[in-house]
């Protein structure tokens, strides 16, 4: 039976409006908002024209279509039309996550907010203004839709063809979904040899599909790379760490599928391959890198909640079985047979389980038919009800977000210093910022960083952090300005070698490198 809508779309409303309370601040969206001007502008950029570093180099426009989307937005509402697209994108993220845990039970709406939770919490860390979150929502239908195949649609897994070719012109992490579509290509194929071709058909059209992009097949390099090798030295890229809020989140989605796995009854083998296919490739690239967390919690609600119940059932069994078994040798027969009856127990015990039955509708009290008298009209209104309710949600806090950027950790003061021209060496995490507002000053490196891999990259950390060769670099690279932090160390040197400062706040400083 269908799902009700109720849940979900409160769901996404609460997060909607959650997500219009921050104002518009990550550096990266400076750059993806440059990138998507020029693409409006000009079409889709094929060289670099933001640096001095890597000027005309050959760039990757894997994410021209999120860019575009977010330059869109910027473009009719300024910075509430930014924010606006950002409540929106996370609303319906939100709303698929809750629904796809639904869909598995659907008179269950307490299980699927359970097992969304995690998922919610991690996402909360991705609710920023890239294409990376519309890559997301891409990874969250994908779910619903091998949900749906592993029920028999064939439909929706012909669905996942569309999908990553949408997917791979918004954002690179659509090689992740690229590769669990094929991976549960091989899994229907194991399980239904009838439907090989088709299934092999889904696949390679899947596969022909991230190669409808502006970058082809080089498009695979960006987004491999960005998976299997991060760079380690930026803290989004970094192994995660389990002692952080996302890591707990994280660590308990994992650990709480790896339970539910061992405890789940083994009446339903055909289901196991599936959920090894989906799961175990998440949990991999999950565990690559801080920013990919999101991706496990996500793919685990569904799984959770239609397993989670069955896994509990048996815990509590176990348990009330080991436990009888330590009470019937630890105390006398006399005391044993005191007390409640046999009857009252098994009786208490089945109030406790019937909480999580695995049975539709063997905690409700009543039958299917009870359920279903209801009403269609009833069922109606109320999802009606609540979607207007998850739209006013929508609307008030778009109409009450921060109407204009929290700038307070970008270097603004040094905007009307800074000279024209190649020759400043500017701080990774400012480039963005200085794409966007300092646009005669070309930046040394920015957030879009694999352009900067190889000499560029290096050259940064020499001079940033003080390698040997650091004064080579300066020389060899004409560096004439540093904008820095003041606790870097070449801005420590700099000082100490008494190098003019032309700005400075405890925040930043900007010296002229003699």
């Amino acid at each position: 039976m269908r799902p009700l809508l109720v849940v979900p779309l409160l769901l996404a409303g609460l997060a909607a409006f959650a997500a219009t309370r921050a104002p518009v601040s990550d550096s990266d969206f400076f750059w993806h908002l440059a990138i998507g001007r020029d693409v409006a502008a000009h079409g889709v950029p094929r060289v670099d024209v933001y640096s001095w570093t890597v000027a005309g180099k050959a760039v990757l426009p894997d994410q021209w279509l999120g860019e575009l989307l977010l330059y869109a937005a910027y473009a009719i509402g300024s910075w509430s039309g930014t924010i606006a697209l950002r409540a929106l994108t996370v609303g319906v993220l939100i709303g698929v996550v809750a629904w796809t845990a639904l869909a598995e039970r659907p008179r269950r709406p307490f299980i699927a907010v359970l097992v969304s939770l995690p998922a919610i919490g991690v996402s909360r860390f991705a609710w920023t203004d890239r294409p990376e979150l519309f890559g997301l929502v891409c990874f969250a239908v994908l779910i619903a839709l091998l949900r749906a195949v592993r029920r028999g649609s064939l439909t929706a897994f012909a669905l996942c063809v569309p999908l990553v070719l949408l997917w791979a012109n918004l954002h690179g992490s659509y090689a992740l979904g690229l590769g669990l579509v094929v991976v549960v290509a091989l899994e229907r194929a194991l399980v239904d040899p009838s439907g090989r071709r088709r299934y092999a058909a889904i696949a390679i059209g899947s596969v022909l599909a991230t190669f409808v992009t502006p970058a082809g097949l080089a498009t695979w390099t960006s987004s491999g790379g960005h998976f299997l090798a991060p760079p380690r030295f930026v803290q989004e890229e970094g192994t995660p760490d389990v002692a952080t809020l996302p890591g707990i989140l994280f660590s308990v989605a994992l650990l709480a599928s790896l339970a539910t796995a061992m405890l789940a009854p083994r009446t339903r083998g055909r289901d196991v391959l599936f959920e090894i296919a989906v799961l175990v490739p998440v949990a991999f690239v999950s565990l690559t890198a801080t920013r990919h967390l999101v991706f496990f919690p996500i793919a685990a609600a569904p799984f959770l909640s239609s397993w989670g119940p069955d896994a509990w059932n048996e815990g509590v069994r176990t348990l009330r079985e080991a436990w009888g078994d330590v009470a019937r040798r630890a105390l006398p027969i006399s005391i044993r047979t005191r007390g409640r009856t046999a009857q009252e127990t098994s009786t208490g015990t089945r109030a406790l389980t019937a909480q999580w039955d695995p049975r539709p509708h063997a905690a409700e009290g009543g039958t299917r038919e009870h359920v279903r008298a209801r009403g269609p009209g009833r069922v109606i209104f109320a999802e009606v009800a609540v979607a207007i309710v998850a739209l006013a949600m929508l609307i008030a806090g778009i109409a009450t977000s921060p109407r204009e950027p929290d700038l307070s950790s970008f270097p603004i003061a040094a905007l009307p210093q800074l000279p024209a021209g190649p020759g400043l060496l500017n701080r990774y995490d400012w480039g963005g910022f200085l794409i966007w507002y300092a646009p005669a000053t070309p930046v040394f490196v920015d957030g879009r960083l694999f352009p900067y891999v190889g000499e560029a990259l290096e050259d940064y950390r020499a001079v940033i952090g003080l390698h040997p060769d650091w004064r080579q670099v300066l020389a060899k690279r004409g560096i004439r300005t540093v904008l820095v932090a003041p606790s870097d160390a070449i801005a420590v040197e700099g000082v100490a070698l008494g190098w003019p400062i032309l700005a400075r706040t405890p925040e930043w400083v900007m010296l002229r490198v003699p």
